[in-house]
């Protein structure tokens, strides 16, 4: 029996010999294996699939991409004196884990203006000669009505005008809460893209693309980060949104009459599951390396942007966009 060994309450125990004896010796504690998460399998470019594993395979090749983020501060703030401390607080916190996640990109220092109301911001960005938006409107992204979030090449704002005038009982809500890694997410494009991504052919980005892109990473960053589970956004933005009752075409959502937001959410799923972040964010970078939107999605891709949307055509039902 000498050397035999057995597992009794999670030791381990190994008989040897003492003396004229044989004892049982060395006792050490099993450790229990550590469980592994099984890596999410999606069929590239598949039509029919459970909308729950396209999702999984997305967030996890997000995640996969940036591993380990070390945040960073290296943008500035101009923080309206009504924003209470909490809010500073985790407004702050996401801006450092975005601006930390991207800091491995050439791009200029972003300025983030944080306002409790339009006057703030309209104020604010005209002594610092600077604007947002529409350069005949009356306050920065828009008549001044709602809140108020944009940004362009080197520039964030944030106004929370609803909720600190008392208009909303909501309050943080979990898209609200997206709202400054949605943001900071465009600056991101820019610096990829160049400053006419948003501008006339051939370099044009489709509004679907870049508003959904940004959804789905504020998104992201709300599961990320604690603040709330990526699927309540989802389920909002997609699932139950009735602007996607009526099936137009992924490619019809590029104006600004249409909501373009939650359909281009559920496409930026679908490509990062099938293709993987960083061959995602090269759409931006070989838009601008090419000159050409088309030309730039697929040297990224691997398939033509009407390849793109024709299997997205089939496979929406999949995606539960505007389902009942």
């Amino acid at each position: 029996m000498n050397k035999q060994s057995v597992t009794y309450l999670k030791k381990t125990y190994t008989c040897v010999k003492s003396g004229k004896k044989l004892v049982w010796k060395k006792a050490a504690k099993v450790s229990a294996p550590v469980p592994t998460k099984q890596k999410v399998v999606f069929t590239p470019w598949a039509t029919e699939f459970d909308t729950q594993l396209m999702i999984e395979a997305a967030l996890d090749a997000t995640n996969e991409y940036f591993g380990e983020v070390k945040p960073s501060n290296s943008y500035e703030m101009n923080i309206d004196s009504a924003i209470t401390a909490d809010d500073r607080a985790w407004i702050t916190r996401v801006l450092d884990y975005v601006n930390g996640a991207f800091s491995n990109f050439e791009r200029e220092k972003v300025r983030v203006f944080l306002g409790s109301n339009h006057d703030w911001s309209a104020n604010t960005l005209r002594a610092e000669n600077l604007w947002v938006g529409d350069r005949n409107s009356p306050f920065p992204c828009g008549p001044g009505l709602l809140d108020a979030y944009c940004a362009e090449r080197n520039i964030v704002l944030l106004i929370y005008s609803d909720m600190y005038s008392g208009k909303t009982k909501t309050r943080w809500d979990v898209g609200r809460r997206s709202t400054p890694a949605h943001e900071m997410f465009h600056t991101v494009q820019f610096a990829l893209a160049g400053p006419n991504v948003g501008g006339s052919e051939p370099t044009h980005i489709p509004r679907w693309l870049m508003e959904g892109s940004a959804n789905y990473f504020g998104y992201y960053i709300n599961e990320k980060l604690g603040f709330d589970i990526y699927l309540s956004g989802r389920n909002q933005e997609v699932t139950n949104n009735t602007a996607y009752r009526s099936l137009y075409s992924l490619s019809y959502y590029d104006n600004f009459e249409s909501n373009p937001y939650g359909i281009g959410q559920a496409a930026t799923e679908y490509l990062v599951a099938s293709a993987g972040f960083e061959k995602f964010l090269n759409i931006w970078k070989f838009t601008k390396s090419e000159q050409n939107f088309e030309k730039g999605f697929k040297k990224a891709i691997g398939i033509d942007i009407s390849d793109f949307y024709s299997k997205f055509e089939v496979a929406r039902s999949s995606m539960k966009i505007g389902s009942s």
